[in-house]
């Protein structure tokens, strides 16, 4: 009996070993590839924006006004879809087991609404 533990040990015992030798083998490898490998430089970003802000300069102020109402009506766009996906209901409807858990929320504990 005592020869059957000793060799489930000693199998476990270089499992392991071989274990974090490939573990360490692989943080090395990683290690030297982020030495070696270097990122392309990135483009500038102000270059490429160049060319559409000089029409819209060319253009005058119009275009100009236009394309913040474009953005104004984007970003209220935006914020209203965030706002309808919260809780997928609509402004106006009620929903029975919503408000059931909202005053059953309320009506428990101090405690236990701490707690959530």
């Amino acid at each position: 009996m005592e020869n059957i533990l000793l060799d489930a040990l000693k199998i476990s015992g270089i499992g392991i070993f071989a274990l974090l030798l490939i573990l360490a083998l692989l943080a090395g490898v990683v290690s030297l590839m982020t030495k070696h490998i270097k990122d392309k430089p990135e483009e500038d970003t102000v270059e490429e924006a160049a060319p559409q802000l000089q029409a819209a300069s060319k253009t005058g102020k119009k275009s100009n006004l236009g394309l913040v109402a474009a953005i104004a009506v984007a970003i209220a766009k935006a914020q209203s879809e965030m706002t309808m996906a919260g809780d997928g209901t609509q402004p106006g409807e009620v929903n029975a087991w919503r408000q059931f858990q909202l005053h059953r929320r309320l009506t428990q504990s101090s405690t236990i609404r701490r707690a959530k």
